[in-house]
């Protein structure tokens, strides 16, 4: 069976080794540290470590404060609450002043299926990425996030990390170099390329596992951990190899990563877009599997619309 890891214990471990590594790296929660896995580096590093209460708002000027006097702030808090109740803050106080926070949001998408919509965050990307110079990110797997959060822990500027909180297998090899800016091919492909981040790189993966055994079909993979700045070449040349692309998150289908795909494509070389996620709907509570199942995010769904998705790129191309 797979290692399986937290991200959120991920995240937690790799701002210990960048806590050793550099003074100015400091660590806040607004009262939900336990949660966000820091319990380690509090214990560390008391002199690093601020704990507020649900103020997300305020944490957020606080912050900016804090980077502004030369620290290095990683602030974890619930996905919903850093991004959309403090929106304002985060416009106004990190990225106008272009100061050097971390925002990383945790138990995102979906993951905490069961305490219904206010808790969902199916909305977090849409907003992240209209914000100037804002660099967004949402890792696909134990690997990825160790990355990431040493890339942007090094980006000089604002940076949103989106974590989930359920467990995910290491997809990558230990030692995986990961950019900004970046994409990263898991296979080639014919007939369409799926486009994809976060735990949908893994069910898309064994997506295709079970359509290895029911068809034929040549269909690309791309990882695409890094929503915010694009990788457009990547995802240029993937629309000129392919008949179709077929984007895959666990986020609403309204300005997420399909709607950066088509607003860049739109403009370079119109084709065929498919967006795999969470339609204008407000999500259903219910157990995590169950709930992703019921919007085609499960290795099934996924599996059933790459399908149905091909057959009508070929009847098209006749």
């Amino acid at each position: 069976m797979q290692p399986m890891m937290d991200p959120r214990k991920v995240f937690a471990d790799a701002v210990v080794e960048l806590a050793r590594e550099n003074e100015n790296i400091l660590a806040i929660s607004a009262d939900s540290g336990g949660s966000a896995q820091l319990r380690e580096f509090q214990h560390l590093f008391p002199d690093k470590y601020l704990e507020f209460g649900l103020t997300e708002q305020s944490v957020i000027g606080f912050c900016a404060g804090l980077a502004l006097s030369g620290k290095i702030p990683f602030f974890c808090a619930i996905t919903p609450f850093i991004t959309m109740r403090a929106f304002e803050q985060v416009r106004d106080d990190l990225v106008y002043t272009f100061a050097n926070v971390k925002i990383v949001g945790r138990n995102s998408g979906l993951t905490s299926a069961r305490l219904g919509p206010t808790h969902h965050s199916l909305e977090d990307i849409a907003l992240m990425r209209t914000l100037p110079g804002m660099v967004v990110v949402a890792p696909s797997d134990p690997v990825g996030v160790r990355g990431y959060v040493r890339q942007v822990a090094k980006h000089q500027g604002p940076c949103y990390i989106r974590l989930g909180s359920v467990k995910v297998p290491f997809l990558y090899n230990t030692g995986e170099k990961f950019e900004i800016g970046r994409g990263k091919i898991w296979r080639e492909g014919e007939d369409l390329t799926v486009i994809t981040y976060g735990i949908t790189l893994w069910y898309t993966l064994e997506a295709l596992k079970i359509l290895e055994k029911e068809d034929s079909l040549r269909v690309g993979v791309i990882d695409m951990p890094c929503v915010k700045p694009l990788d457009e070449e990547l995802i240029f040349k993937a629309s000129k190899k392919t008949a179709g692309l077929l984007v895959v998150e666990e986020h609403s289908t309204v300005g997420g990563l399909g709607g950066a795909v088509s607003e860049f494509l739109s403009q370079v070389n119109p084709v065929p877009i498919k967006i795999l996620g969470v339609p204008d709907v407000f999500a259903c509570a219910g157990p995590y599997d169950e709930v992703m199942a019921k919007y085609n995010l499960s290795p099934r769904g996924i599996c059933d619309t790459i399908r149905n998705f091909a057959r009508k790129l070929k009847r098209g191309s006749k």
